[in-house]
């Protein structure tokens, strides 16, 4: 027993431990998506040390101890995510119909051939924006019905993973698709035209993970979001950045990502939204993601039901208002500004 929750206990620790390591290799990066987990088992861990202190012996302390800064570190961090937290992105008071939109944004999983139960869910949900990733040229295809209800799109269909596919109903202009930093991996970056004319600057993004059989670095994605948030922090129009970021919010590049170009995320204060993986509830992370200027209020967000891919899509409303509180981030420091450059640069 003892051997055991001193094994149990070193690994919580490691893996606490390891994303405080400044480095773009893979093992330090997912690490840091594995915050909740770590803080769920080391619980349940702390409780068997207290519940079997008499079999540990004296010792059970500097097990407990450790596991107790963890869990406090852990909670710390997890917080603003929860019910418990600041919301960064208000609540909307009023609807105001020629003011707000509903962006539905989904990893359909290129090899997920079950396209009805995908299009039935974006029926249901009737959007006003539509981001598919890891749409090849089976799923541009599949989605064609949309065309009629959503006369403006921009596509890259490419059977590599990161195909994209982007329909609104609402007027589009300055679309192009972009391959910031992979001549595999593109973008979008566009604009969006409100009912009320309000204009808004879109980039809908699609990084490769710091996973070993896509990259064994996290550092394209790094610069990916990095070039897009050093292009965004001088802009103070409306500005909105979704798509699966292939990140977890708390990471220190998403983080970065938030300070230099002030954007908000609409989950602090309100939930994870774990949106993979679907096919594995105890492995679960929120990866895709919308971020908001100051100018938007929050409508409704929700995670989707299962539809085949092995994410889970996400349902997003916002509201443009003017003279909104300002809930915009201080000016990144010399420093953040810096580091921002330099993975931008890498």
């Amino acid at each position: 027993m003892t051997i055991t929750l001193s094994i149990l206990t070193l690994i919580i620790l490691i893996l606490t431990c390891l994303p405080f390591v400044k480095s773009d290799f893979w093992v330090f990066k997912i690490t840091e998506y594995l915050r909740l987990q770590k803080l769920i088992i080391a619980v349940i861990v702390a409780a068997i040390i207290v519940v079997f202190k008499n079999e540990v012996g004296y010792g059970w302390l500097w097990l407990f101890i450790p596991l107790c800064l963890c869990i406090a570190y852990l909670i710390k961090e997890v917080i603003p995510y929860t019910v418990f937290g600041f919301k960064e992105v208000i609540d909307s008071k009023v609807r105001i119909p020629e003011a707000s939109f509903k962006i539905f944004s989904a990893n359909v999983l290129m090899s997920n051939d079950d396209y009805g139960r995908m299009l039935v869910q974006i029926s249901a949900e009737d959007p006003d924006i539509i981001f598919l990733l890891e749409a090849g040229k089976k799923w541009d295809a599949a989605t064609s019905v949309l065309k009629d209800k959503y006369p403006y799109s921009l596509k890259e269909p490419i059977d590599n993973t990161y195909g994209l596919l982007f329909y609104s109903k609402l007027k589009i202009k300055d679309a192009s698709v972009k391959y910031i930093v992979a001549p595999d991996v593109p973008s979008i970056e566009l604009t969006i035209i409100l009912p009320n004319g309000v204009e808004v600057k879109a980039y809908g993004l699609h990084p490769k993970p710091p996973v070993p059989y896509e990259a064994s670095h996290s550092t394209e994605k790094d610069k990916e979001l990095m070039k897009v948030a050093l292009a965004i922090k001088d802009n103070m129009d409306p500005c909105i950045v979704f798509g699966d970021l292939n990140d977890v919010a708390w990471s220190e590049t998403t983080e970065l990502f938030r300070d230099v170009s002030g954007m908000l995320d609409p989950r602090l204060g309100r939930g994870f939204y774990t949106t993979f993986s679907a096919k594995n509830i105890l492995m679960r992370f929120p990866l895709d993601y919308l971020f908001a200027s100051p100018h938007f209020s929050l409508i409704e967000m929700k995670k989707m039901p299962a539809n085949g891919s092995d994410h889970f899509a996400m349902s997003i409303t916002l509201q443009y208002e003017e003279g909104l509180p300002s809930k915009r981030k201080k000016p990144p420091t010399k420093e953040q500004k810096k580091l921002a450059i330099e993975k931008a640069m890498a």
